[in-house]
């Protein structure tokens, strides 16, 4: 007698075509995903991955390749992912007819009504899904097919039918009762080929770590992802994944992603504290490339950083202006987060920041008054963004009622869009704003000193063309347009 067939499950990364680099690390969420579903339903499931940005593949060369091979088929997307992630459910839906589709990732999260309205899909995940996703496979294929008592799924019985909505999230609140993400399944010498979040990298392989989810803060611009409240893993486990990365697939490098790792000060001590009694100072190497609280660093904790291996992070500062911080409540010190800049370039730190320019109500002094921030800091690397009004957020009603002008969908799904709702609302050239922003940060000689230090070859060949081509004047390349969800 021959045994039962597995049920076989694929998730993917889409690929959304920009016109600009395309940022390409592990997703987290996916390989999470994969180790819940196999720490759930065990031989049951064979679990396959997929990321299309690797190879920057269309939607219907995978739907061609898997045609009638998957019982499920899952999509992670962010916000500026959303054209691609429909375009993959349908061309999948014409290969792969009673294939189960579901989507979930941030673009869900800020945009719930238009991942709804895309089409393509029969399972909407809403927020964390490491417990759901699961139970829904488990359910819909071994059990009586009853969704309905799973929190933030939305769901329909079949890909004609109507769709349900159970609402509710379901975050998770023990950290350290995930298990590690599907490690096994990542290509890691390809993606240290591709262009990665951080932009250098000193490893041969290297791996995004998620140590917290949740940040208490109250952002107005914020897509608020994980929620407010802080959940971190403890640091055994996370000195238990770090060496599983290190010694089974030779990883070297660990950019941590985390909304906000400094928070509780203690534990990033302790996680500082056992990275260097476990494998010697500066043996690994660390980054921050979404970013540090930056007015609740204390500069002597800097050098703790450095010993772990900490060559690179990032400050989130966004606007330089006191009124906007208390009108946006992120509040920040702006003296203190310079301070702290100023001691991790002492301790060895390259330091880049986020800036964002056209909040709605943002007058040119303040404008100005940001750009000037960046200019007189002791910075590496500045990332100039145009603000984008999300759907759900705080930020998203006060334009609504600053102007005419709404934010138009077309310019919710990039970061470099190059309509800005403020080049709209106020008729200011914004485009060139930035641009003139980033000569006049990029062009001073100690500046290109610490870029030329910070970068290596492999990087320069992969993602700095970016850089000189802002350099040389040109239009600026990570503008690009950015199109509508079709149905």
């Amino acid at each position: 007698m021959s045994a039962p067939r597995r049920l076989r499950v694929l998730l993917v990364k889409p690929y959304q075509p920009t016109g600009a680099h395309t940022i390409c690390q592990p997703p987290l969420g996916i390989l999470y995903l994969a180790s819940s579903l196999r720490q759930h339903l065990g031989a049951q499931v064979e679990v396959d991955f997929r990321d299309l940005r690797l190879f920057k593949a269309r939607p219907e060369t995978l739907a061609s390749k898997i045609a009638g091979k998957y019982d499920v088929v899952g999509v992670s997307a962010l916000s500026c992912e959303a054209e691609a992630a429909h375009a993959l459910a349908h061309a999948v839906r014409t290969r792969s007819p009673e294939a189960v589709l579901a989507l979930g990732g941030p673009y869900v999260r800020s945009a719930w009504d238009q991942a709804l309205a895309g089409g393509g899909f029969d399972w909407i995940f809403d927020g964390e899904a490491e417990r759901t996703f699961p139970r829904a496979v488990q359910e819909r294929f071994f059990g009586r097919g009853d969704l309905s008592a799973l929190p933030g799924l939305t769901w329909r019985a079949d890909s004609s039918g109507p769709f349900v909505s159970n609402g509710g999230d379901d975050p998770i609140q023990d950290l350290d009762a995930l298990p590690l993400p599907a490690w096994d399944l990542v290509p890691f010498d390809v993606y240290a080929r591709r262009h990665n979040m951080n932009g250098s990298l000193r490893a041969r392989r290297y791996a995004p770590l998620l140590t917290s989810r949740g940040c208490p803060y109250r952002c107005h611009y914020c897509h608020d992802i994980f929620g407010r409240r802080f959940r971190a893993r403890s640091p055994d486990r996370l000195m238990e994944e770090i060496d599983v990365l290190k010694v089974v697939h030779g990883v070297r490098e660990f950019q941590i992603v985390d909304d906000n790792f400094n928070l509780d000060r203690h534990r990033m001590r302790e996680i500082a504290s056992q990275v260097i009694a476990r494998h010697g100072p500066r043996a690994l190497w660390f980054t921050f490339p979404n970013g540090i609280r930056g007015d609740i660093m204390e500069p002597g904790d800097l050098a703790t950083l450095r010993d772990m291996g900490v060559y690179d992070l990032t400050v989130a500062i966004e606007t330089a202006s006191p009124r906007l911080q208390r009108l946006l409540q992120k509040n920040l010190d702006i003296e203190r987060a310079r301070k702290t800049i100023d001691a991790a370039v002492e301790a060895g730190i390259s330091v880049k920041a986020f800036f964002m320019l056209g909040f709605p109500t943002e007058t040119a002094e303040e404008m100005e008054s940001t750009i000037r921030f960046a200019l007189d800091s002791k910075l590496t690397i500045a990332h100039f963004f145009f603000v984008i009004p999300f759907p759900g957020t705080p930020l998203y009603d006060l334009a609504r009622r600053e102007s005419t002008v709404s934010p138009d969908p077309s310019t919710l799904f990039s970061y470099y869009a190059k309509a800005s709702w403020y080049a709209r609302a106020y008729g200011v050239d914004m485009a060139a704003v930035r641009r003139s922003a980033i000569r006049r940060f990029y062009f001073r000689p100690r500046r290109l000193l610490r870029v030329l230090r910070r970068m290596n070859l492999n990087q320069v060949l992969l993602g700095e063309w970016l850089f000189l081509r802002l350099l040389l004047m040109r239009d600026d390349p990570g503008q690009e347009t950015t199109q509508r969800i079709t149905g």
